[in-house]
């Protein structure tokens, strides 16, 4: 209505990133694809980028293997140019090569391959920056769920726990989620340090419940 076109996108790639969350990938790829409609027409190449890794976890999530890889290609070579086109806006100022790593381990995870997986979400978290705690946390998280699903159960506990120190900088629903998911996944396993980071990620969990 306002027609603001930075602002369509915004709504439209949110959305479907909510709706990827919440289990309806249909709904996500769909609004991925309005949003990446008006990305193209604006002219910004790492817009473009973000919105493609948006496409590509939806396409993940419907088990599209082919389509899901060739939209993740998209994104890694639009990001890569870079100062071509129109600047990102603001909101997009998070989206690079970490974020991209990031989302190649969410590819890789959703199709079942977690050692390639946890290759990337290495990487994403070695190249986030500091300031980008949230990010960091989330990043984290994943890559102990990713290793826990590769069966290296003592460091996806290790990474687990190590994640605390960047949840103190930050309040996220999608986080807590993640770090819940994690829990649940290591008290699937039969293994020391498995119970032992269980005891103290569910006792931050249930400290943050109670505040």
């Amino acid at each position: 209505m306002l027609r603001d076109t930075n602002l369509e996108i915004l709504v439209f790639s949110s959305m479907s990133l909510q709706a990827c969350h919440e289990g309806r990938p249909r709904d996500g790829l769909d609004l991925a694809r309005a949003a990446q409609d008006r990305a193209t027409r604006l002219g910004s190449p790492v817009l473009q980028s973000l919105i493609a890794a948006r496409e590509a976890r939806a396409l993940s999530l419907l088990a599209d293997d082919t389509s899901a890889r060739r939209r993740m290609s998209d994104a890694l070579r639009l990001v890569d140019r870079n100062g071509r086109g129109r600047p990102s806006p603001e909101w997009a100022a998070f989206h690079g090569h970490a974020e991209l790593d990031y989302a190649q381990g969410l590819l890789y995870t959703e199709l079942g391959h977690h050692q390639a997986a946890t290759a990337f979400l290495r990487a994403a978290l070695a190249h986030q920056e500091a300031n980008y705690g949230r990010n960091r946390a989330l990043y984290r998280l994943t890559l102990a769920r990713g290793l826990i699903g590769a069966g290296e159960v003592d460091e996806g506990a290790a990474q687990a726990t190590a994640s605390l120190t960047d949840l103190e900088e930050v309040e996220s629903g999608r986080v807590m989620r993640r770090l819940t998911e994690v829990v649940g996944s290591l008290r699937a396993v039969d293994a020391v340090s498995g119970r032992e980071a269980t005891d103290e990620l569910a006792e931050y969990v249930k400290t943050k419940g109670a505040a």
